[in-house]
């Protein structure tokens, strides 16, 4: 009779998405999986036919959780669509739980991995990018509708505009930058246009 599951595939994944967030997907070995999953290879294979789509799903189980959770946090409830963004932006300069610095996003520290290069992996990334840039668009109608924004800003454009911009900010708290704030305030004073 076999064992029952230690962890079921959500929490494994939970733990993988940590693991490869914090350390990049690159990095981490099977043994290091072992350790942070607390499961033997033959187990985490049985799982996941290969480290590339344990990769994958753990992205996708961190748009769900960590991406979702974001977007309804500090955009979907949100009267003000631009404070809304400006704190979607504020809110990554905290460190993670119990760190020093900020973590970045998992999203962001996997495109710049070799990994990244399995198609699996890729889609999952874009799909993460795709969910933050819609939710962008969304508020950024919003701010139009409510006289926040110019009328005739390009909506698709901006939301770019704020997906790269994010991005940016990602990365730069991750390395420990300074003056993210100020920045994130021109990124906002750029999108609403002369005064």
């Amino acid at each position: 009779m076999a064992r029952p599951a230690r962890f079921d595939d959500t929490e494994v994944l939970d733990r993988a998405a940590d693991l490869f967030w914090r350390e990049g997907c690159d990095a981490v070995s099977i043994r290091d999986l072992e350790a942070a999953l607390d499961l033997r290879a033959p187990s985490i294979y049985r799982r996941f036919p290969t480290k590339d789509k344990l990769i994958a799903r753990s992205i996708d189980r961190y748009v769900d959780r960590v991406v979702a959770g974001r977007i309804g946090r500090f955009l979907d409830g949100t009267d003000d669509p631009i404070q809304g963004l400006r704190s979607f932006f504020t809110s990554v300069l905290e460190p993670h739980r119990g760190e020093r610095t900020p973590r970045g996003c998992l999203l962001t520290v996997t495109a710049g991995q070799t990994a990244f290069g399995d198609p699996g992996i890729r889609s999952a990334v874009a799909a993460g990018f795709d969910a933050i840039e819609s939710a962008f668009r969304v508020q950024i109608e919003r701010a139009k509708a409510t006289g926040q924004l110019n009328a005739e800003l390009d909506v698709e454009a901006a939301a770019t505009f704020l997906l790269m911009s994010f991005e940016g900010v990602l990365v730069l708290a991750r390395s420990g930058a300074g003056g993210l704030a100020a920045g994130i305030d021109a990124t906002f004073a750029a999108l609403a246009g002369p005064t």
